[in-house]
């Protein structure tokens, strides 16, 4: 019961520490120019684009799990949940003598929560890979003399990724003669990302009255691929200290194999003694609590 309490309030305040983190700079001034463009709310409204019911968020989030996992995501979601228990049951009769049904539900709830996220952010770090070429593509062909919607389909044609089939749904809905505001409303609820929020009002905005697309288009392009740019040197930059502290937060584990091989009964004493039971509750918090100030910390650099 302890451990379970200790894991549900670690995974408590993680969560509150990734919904209250600060903005992202890179991307404030495109809100910000959003909101200055135009008053009216079908094009400035940034909220008005992304607001959706709880139902139409588990959509959307279901529409990102399987365009994560490509086919079969149920079975995928199965066999990951009976493989992650299957281990802990394993762990925990050979080194932990837990209740076992506590420890499945945490973690079962954790894989879930950390699957969930791996997800969201690997789809994330694919949009922000494939948007800026998208739109060197798509300016090319409104340069060209193109049409907006014969730019996004020559886009979907010629990019294999999620934005190209998201430029092929625009496109077709087009044709078909939906409302452009159903159909970029739509793309915002399944991109809700500021560089695409951003590129749909001044889509929309030149689509209603005019302006300098390309101009636009080009100062975008510009900036998100600066962006790319800074996001990988601060990888490249943080790589050390990174790999440096993985190599700190597996010592201690690598030292209890080393303990059971050498003298096994003190590797008992820590595991199965309830005296020897709060040696292992501070190593478990110690270095959950430190790869979470280290993650914390890579993330917090902007």
């Amino acid at each position: 019961m302890t451990m379970w309490l200790l894991l549900s309030a670690t995974l408590f305040i993680g969560v509150l520490v990734y919904i209250k983190r600060k903005p992202d700079p890179r991307y404030v001034f495109l809100q910000h120019n959003a909101q200055t463009t135009n008053q009216q709310r079908y094009a400035v409204d940034i909220k008005g684009l992304t607001k959706s019911g709880l139902l139409q968020k588990i959509t959307n989030l279901w529409g990102v799990i399987q365009a994560s996992l490509g086919k079969f995501p149920m079975l995928k979601i199965m066999v990951f949940i009976g493989v992650i228990n299957g281990a802990s049951i394993f762990v925990n009769q050979r080194w932990l003598s837990f209740s076992q049904l506590e420890v499945s539900l945490a973690v079962t709830l954790l894989g879930v929560f950390f699957g969930l996220r791996f997800l969201i952010e690997k789809r994330r770090k694919a949009f922000e890979n494939d948007f800026p070429d998208a739109l060197n593509i798509l300016m090319s062909a409104v340069t060209a003399g193109e049409s907006i919607n014969a730019a996004f389909a020559y886009v979907a044609k010629v990019s294999d990724n999620d934005v190209g089939r998201e430029f092929k749904d625009i496109s077709d809905r087009m044709r078909l003669g939906e409302s452009t505001q159903a159909i970029f409303d739509r793309s915002c609820k399944r991109f809700p990302y500021p560089p695409f929020l951003f590129f749909v009002i001044t889509i929309r905005a030149n689509m209603e009255r005019g302006g300098q697309l390309k101009s636009v288009l080009s100062k975008l392009i510009r900036v998100l691929v600066e962006a790319r740019n800074l996001e990988k040197k601060k990888m490249a930059m943080t790589s050390e200290a990174r790999i440096s502290a993985k190599i700190v937060g597996a010592i201690p584990f690598c030292f209890m194999l080393l303990l059971n091989w050498i003298n096994p009964k003190d590797l008992e004493f820590v595991l199965f003694h309830p005296d020897g039971r709060w040696i292992l509750y501070y190593l478990l918090i110690s270095e959950g609590t430190g790869m979470f100030i280290v993650w914390w910390l890579v993330k917090s650099i902007r």
